[in-house]
């Protein structure tokens, strides 16, 4: 693992700066006793840290056979060391250390990874994670094609082009604080700009009710969407940010619903990884035999998660001051 994903991670190792840092996380969100709990939960942050750490660095040498089964408990990790950034007694139950999602337990002959599914469970981590991370809440039930998870990540959006011929998003011209489009833009959605701009508000409004607010007009040939505050590159539905190309990219408007990206890399991982456990005829033929779309996918996913899921995590570990 290259000092570019260990650096950040390196003031943790010490357990005077980690309770100091979560003090500080308690304190921000007005949890009581800060001092005692920072103290309390110091040791389970970094060690949460550190084997996650320790699972994303065997991964990078691993053959391509386990890489999903460690990228996955080295992001469950990482997960847990967040949500005690905000939830001093996590876990409070066993109800919130399952997964928190299944798939489905047999594949048939004609499986496709890219049309399979998997199906959001009551309780487990990835609720707890939406709810104390993004308050965010989801449906018992729910359920997520792997294809419509993939296009939630814009690094995937080549793929489809080259494999697919699926346009599945497009890039905004980036200003001080608005994005130029094309005003062709307009064509695909059927929409004028000031129906367009109630769409995406309301669209913002219903993903997270505290996201900045957005104003669309037209200007000649271009688009303007201006914003109240500037957004993140971590999370501003209904736009994603491409880390390789450094931009904001639009989704086309079917398949508009965006959870957070960190989120979408759990849920991929946590099927591929019962499918290397649990499917090996499948997953060792899809590796050798090199039949269909489903490997390139899968091969681009992987690269893209061992350098997303780190980028996320340091967003959220950043320091709270």
């Amino acid at each position: 693992m290259n000092q570019a994903f260990l650096k950040p991670l390196i003031p943790f190792y010490s357990a005077s700066y980690t309770r100091s840092y979560l003090t500080n996380c308690y304190e921000a969100y007005n949890i009581k006793q800060p001092n005692a709990k920072g103290y309390q939960n110091c040791y389970s942050f970094i060690y949460h840290l550190h084997h996650g750490q320790l699972y994303f660095e065997q991964a990078t040498t691993a053959p391509i056979e386990l890489r999903p089964m460690l990228l996955f408990y080295g992001t469950v990790q990482f997960m847990k060391a967040c949500i005690l950034t905000r939830d001093p007694s996590y876990p409070e139950s066993s109800q919130v250390l399952a997964h928190g999602v299944t798939t489905r337990k047999r594949k048939k002959t004609s499986y496709r990874f890219l049309e399979d599914e998997v199906k959001i469970q009551k309780n487990g981590l990835y609720s707890h994670f939406l709810d104390k991370m993004f308050h965010m809440k989801h449906f018992d039930g729910e359920k997520y094609r792997m294809d419509s998870l993939l296009k939630q990540i814009p690094e995937m959006h080549e793929m489809f082009s080259l494999l697919q011929h699926e346009t599945i998003s497009v890039k905004g011209k980036q200003e001080a604080s608005s994005f130029l489009f094309s005003s062709q833009l307009l064509d695909s959605y059927h929409m004028t700009p000031n129906r367009f701009e109630q769409f995406l508000n309301q669209y913002i409004t219903n993903s997270i009710p505290t996201q900045l607010a957005l104003a669309v007009k037209e200007q000649k040939s271009d688009l303007v969407i201006s914003f109240k505050n500037k957004p993140s590159t971590f999370f501003s539905p209904p736009f994603l940010f491409d880390v390789n190309k450094n931009a904001f990219l639009l989704k086309k408007r079917d398949d508009y619903r965006l959870i957070p990206e960190l989120t979408v890399h759990y849920l991929l991982l946590y099927n591929l990884s019962m499918i290397c456990r649990y499917e090996t005829e499948w997953w060792g033929e899809l590796i050798h035999t090199i039949d269909g779309t489903d490997l390139p996918f899968i091969l681009r996913f992987l690269e893209v998660a061992q350098e997303k899921i780190p980028y996320y995590l340091f967003y959220f570990l950043r320091p709270k001051t």
